[in-house]
């Protein structure tokens, strides 16, 4: 088997890795990490590889999600990505949980917010457009309170929202904006994967040494 990546992504209390190649996605797991990156994700990756009947020395890239999130989930990411990629000599491709999230939505032409848990009551936010059907981040990350993004979005034009929002905050979402559903706003590792194949088909690949994460301040 050939060009087989691996994706690895535990930025936030989910964590999800998956397995693809130029074909087809091979194989994903996605679950509720609560704070266990370290102990599990290495032995989900075993896990996953011997599923999908791939060894380690056919793994040809490594792609991680780089934050932003919890230090500590970012963090293990990715030091198990960097390491993997070391030891074996692979290109590594890193991608932000952001654009993971953006690129699993149907093109709808609405402005876009993309949300992820931050803690201590707060949301990362980031807004996407679309050119040529094609998100493209419209505006630097923030981070704001959960009160704050009501407020924003109560005085927005229509919105498509999508992401880890917190369910108070979806009832109280006004009329005018559109909330993805529940299986959009799922962060999946697959989505990952497509967008970190697409890079690394490009040449566009990150160096293993000076890859960094990207955290909430004072995270």
């Amino acid at each position: 088997m050939s060009a087989t990546l691996l994706a690895i992504d535990t930025c936030t209390r989910r964590s999800s890795i998956a397995l693809r190649n130029e074909h087809t996605l091979l194989g994903e797991i996605t679950w509720e990490a609560q704070r266990e990156e370290t102990a599990r994700v290495s032995a989900r990756i075993e896990e996953l590889l011997r599923a999908s009947h791939v060894s380690t020395a056919e793994l040809a890239a490594i792609a991680v999600a780089i934050g932003p999130g919890s230090f500590t989930g970012v963090r293990c990411g990715l030091a198990i990505a960097k390491g993997m990629a070391l030891a074996q000599g692979l290109p590594l491709i890193g991608v932000t949980a952001f654009d993971v999230l953006a690129y699993a939505q149907p093109c709808h032409h609405l402005p876009m917010l993309v949300v992820l848990e931050a803690g201590r009551s707060r949301a990362a936010i980031c807004r996407y457009d679309w050119i040529e059907d094609v998100p493209h981040v419209a505006d630097t990350w923030r981070i704001v309170p959960w009160e704050e993004l009501v407020a924003e979005l109560e005085a927005a034009a229509p919105t498509w929202v999508c992401g880890e929002v917190a369910p108070h905050v979806w009832a109280r979402l006004p009329a005018h904006i559109r909330a993805a559903p529940p299986a959009w706003n799922l962060r999946r590792a697959g989505f990952l994967a497509d967008l970190a194949f697409n890079r690394w088909s490009r040449g566009e690949v990150d160096d293993v040494m000076t890859l960094t994460a990207i955290y909430p301040p004072e995270a």
